[in-house]
């Protein structure tokens, strides 16, 4: 029995080093790659600190603090609008983000809410009330396809590339 014990030291011995290494995640290939979703207030005049975004050959400038995020999202679904059957995006935010949305709209009602995607310019509207139960809906998608996508890409947060297998352990442990 006496054998066993070093073949079981060495055992560990590599387990203990494959927990630290980086592992590989493969994306299944149809896999969506979430989407950059980001919440910022806009001005209409540019000033410095801020980025200038266009849409339809019309200029906005965003501020640098970013409001709600893609990590704000508990959930996104493609819905239609009951007024006028435009696909949308309907998105419930976590509590944290809800709370923030909530400050903000309150506090800036006639500004405008910038929204963009991957960096691009999505729609912008002028804030009329303020948002306190965190459940909003994104218009402006130009057509059912692109709100199933983006829909999709929002309600899935990002995979990794890489981490160690004990990371991929403690997600999967109670």
């Amino acid at each position: 029995m006496l054998p066993v014990i070093p073949a079981l030291a060495a055992a560990v011995a590599a387990l203990a080093t494959a927990l630290t290494l980086p592992l590989d995640v493969a994306r299944p290939p149809d896999a969506p790659v979430a989407a950059a979703i980001e919440f910022r207030q806009a001005e209409a005049e540019a000033g410095p600190g801020l980025t200038q975004v266009e849409k339809d050959g019309q200029s906005l400038y965003l501020r640098p603090e970013i409001i709600v995020s893609t990590a704000d999202i508990a959930s996104a679904e493609m819905i239609f609008d009951p007024l006028w059957g435009q696909p949308t995006v309907s998105l419930v935010l976590k509590d944290a983000a809800r709370d923030r949305l909530a400050a903000f709209t309150e506090s800036h009602v006639g500004k405008i809410l910038a929204i963009t995607i991957d960096g691009t310019l999505l729609t912008a509207p002028v804030i009329q009330s303020p948002i306190p139960d965190g459940r909003l809906q994104i218009s402006g998608v130009e057509s059912l396809a692109q709100a199933q996508d983006l829909a999709r890409k929002l309600g899935r947060p990002p995979m990794p590339t890489t981490r160690s297998l004990a990371e991929a352990l403690e997600t999967h442990l109670p």
